[in-house]
């Protein structure tokens, strides 16, 4: 997969930083493997390649090259994981986590080592865990790669992801286990090794975000409640901005923390409120780790209708500690033994396990001969290529970290100025704009599909701006027939094209057409059953665009049943969707005269809202509850 051999990437990653070997290899592999990968002897798993990219300072690795069918899945497996954790839902993490171990971690000690970082980070979000056990099992697992670190003085180490995870975790366990000072040292460390990474700026934001929880709740502990909600609030802004609804909900928490010791009583509700509503809105025990806390520890009055919301019980899960005796290599074999298993293979298994032809696998990306050599690693797929035949077979090719080209890079950089950056002057919209016509030829279909989908927008009726979205789905789906949907494999990037496009028939003559596309989008998810990393890039934006245009349309009744026709759990992953999702259904269901359900709808959203920093709309929905329905939200 690769645009040029491994060992090549590796020796020329490693020469530009100005690392030697021993630098680049330690805890990661032994100089000598390194030094057979970058000759060429030896071969790289995949998680191990990634960890010596990322420790030479690249941000991303066009390598999605696997050991075997296991080191697939138990890299997916992880993603999966991370995203579970992430929206609560420790159940299913756990669940996860169980059919890694059975594969044995496809025999990788990085692998293992993440497995147990994110095995500890789920027995302390339970509030159930051990703090001593859980602390010496994020040592233990830190020490897979970094056996010699000293904690008090490892700022100039470079470090991966991971092990900048595993010391946040060890730092919080530190703090719990009344270790403040050991707390505040690897906090300052962590501080100095991410301002000098060279992470991706939305991974490194992350990382920053969840470091800083931790030391907010050491300054809580010391009692410097003005520095502490400074700290709070700044990342709580980031963190609403990049949608990282984890921390946010958290950071939320503890900078009304810092209000209610501080004795600013009105900001203190705010914010309290704020997390544990939103809380309780994705169905997150963090809801009841908090009511416990400030009934326990605080003299924060609990009022409204927080002290009647039913929250989620605390649920212990079985922990898991490092062992000696599981068996697991560096990642690291000899390049002629064994067959690496490539994206090529992927695909065609795939292919043939959901019963899926090359024809319609291929259908306006690339011609069935090219799919043929792609599929028996004869031809390698380009970045957007590969991720697009992924996704059409329900699997997310965007958790990949691929290795581009310049035009690539170059491509994404100008597309997401285009779509992320507000308030900009339209003379530097088009001087974007025509640097990407500049940059793309006749055969970047995908990325021209990405470029006239993002520019519709710019159009000033809903008909202009619905034949724009139909004339980029033409590129790849030249024949497309709505009512045939069933019948093709679709990318993320037509997937949402078709909800815009029936979010916008809702403002035409053909408005009858906005139903119909969305029942079409949400049969073609529940006939494909795609993977749950693609479906919550999808689903939570169907389901709030459809509440929305039912609601405009007055078809208030088949508003409120939306709920019955897909999976709302997956709205829950995607926090500022689902509150867009509960502004529309609130309303619908106070249209339908069931007061109580909207009303608890109603305050849903108007946490979340409020969490996202989006005031206009939860004071607007506290507006209209009050002029329509004659009912006064209790918060």
């Amino acid at each position: 997969m690769p645009v040029h051999n491994a060992n090549l990437l590796i020796r020329e990653a490693r020469i530009k930083a100005g690392l030697t070997q021993e630098q680049l290899s330690e805890g990661i592999c032994t100089p000598q493997a390194l030094s057979r990968i970058e000759t060429g002897t030896a071969n790289v798993s995949h998680v191990t390649f990634q960890a010596l990219m990322e420790r030479a300072g690249v941000q991303y690795g066009r390598f999605p090259v696997f050991s075997s069918r296991d080191g697939f899945e138990c890299f997916y497996g992880l993603k999966r994981v991370r995203l579970y954790l992430d929206a609560w839902q420790l159940e299913s993490a756990y669940e996860e986590l169980g059919k890694l171990e059975e594969k044995n971690w496809a025999d990788n000690r990085l692998y293992y080592q993440e497995w147990l970082l994110l095995h500890c980070r789920l027995q302390f979000l339970s509030g159930c865990c051990s703090h001593q056990e859980n602390y010496d099992t994020l040592l233990d697992a830190l020490h897979i790669t970094r056996p010699d670190i000293d904690l008090s003085d490892f700022h100039a180490l470079l470090l991966s992801q991971n092990e900048i995870q595993l010391l946040t975790l060890i730092a919080q366990e530190a703090l719990y286990l009344d270790m403040a000072m050991l707390c505040r040292q690897i906090c300052a460390q962590l501080d100095t090794c991410l301002a000098d990474s060279t992470f991706a700026l939305i991974e490194k934001e992350r990382m920053q975000a969840d470091a800083a929880i931790v030391y907010v709740k050491y300054l809580i502990g010391v009692k410097d409640f003005d520095n502490a909600f400074e700290l709070a609030d700044a990342y709580r802004k980031k963190a609403a901005v990049n949608t990282y609804d984890a921390p946010l909900i958290e950071l939320t928490f503890l900078a009304g923390l810092c209000c209610h010791y501080a004795e600013k009583t009105e900001l203190a509700d705010t914010h309290i409120k704020a997390a544990i509503y939103s809380a309780q809105a994705i169905e997150s025990c963090y809801a009841t780790r908090c009511r416990d806390y400030l009934e326990k520890e605080t003299e924060y009055r609990i009022t409204g209708s927080m002290k009647d919301f039913p929250t989620l019980p605390l649920t212990a899960f079985p922990a898991k500690v490092f062992t000696d005796s599981v068996h697991v290599t560096d990642g690291i074999r000899e390049a002629d033994t064994v067959n690496a298993y490539t994206l090529g293979h992927l695909i065609q298994d795939l292919r043939l396990e959901q019963n899926v032809s090359q024809s319609v696998l291929c259908h306006g990306l690339c011609s069935k001969s090219k799919l043929s050599k792609i599929e028996n690693d004869s031809l390698q797929p380009d970045v957007a290529l590969a991720a697009a035949l992924l996704q059409r077979l329900g699997i997310s090719g965007k958790i990949f970290p691929f290795w581009g080209n310049r035009k690539d890079a170059e491509f994404y950089d100008l597309h997401f100025k285009i779509t992320h950056f507000q308030n900009i002057p339209k003379e530097k919209i088009a001087n974007y704009c025509k640097k990407i016509e500049q940059l793309l030829d006749k055969d970047d279909i995908l990325y021209r599909q990405e470029y006239l989908s993002s520019i519709a927008f710019q159009q000033d009726s809903p008909d202009e701006r619905i034949h724009s979205l139909l004339e980029a789905l033409k590129l790849t789906l030249p024949d497309f027939d709505i009512h045939q949907i069933c019948n093709y494999r679709l990318t993320c990037e037509e997937l949402s094209i078709l909800n815009n496009i029936a979010h916008e028939y809702r403002c035409t003559k053909d408005s009858h057409l906005c139903s119909l596309y969305f029942l079409q989008i949400l049969a073609y998810l529940e006939f494909t059953k795609p993977d749950i990393l693609l479906q919550v890039n999808i689903l939570p934006f169907t389901g709030f665009m459809y509440c929305h245009s039912l609601y405009i349309l007055k078809l208030y009744n088949e508003a409120s049943t939306l709920p019955t026709l897909f999976n709302m759990d997956i709205m829950k992953y995607f926090t500022n969707g689902y509150a867009y999702f509960l502004f529309c259904y609130s309303q619908a269901l106070g249209e339908c005269m069931c007061y109580k359900e909207a009303h608890i709808a109603a305050i849903q959203s108007y946490a979340i809202n409020t969490l996202m920093n989006l005031h206009k709309n939860a004071t607007l929905l506290k507006k209209y509850f009050k002029e329509d329905f004659s009912i006064e939200l209790i918060y």
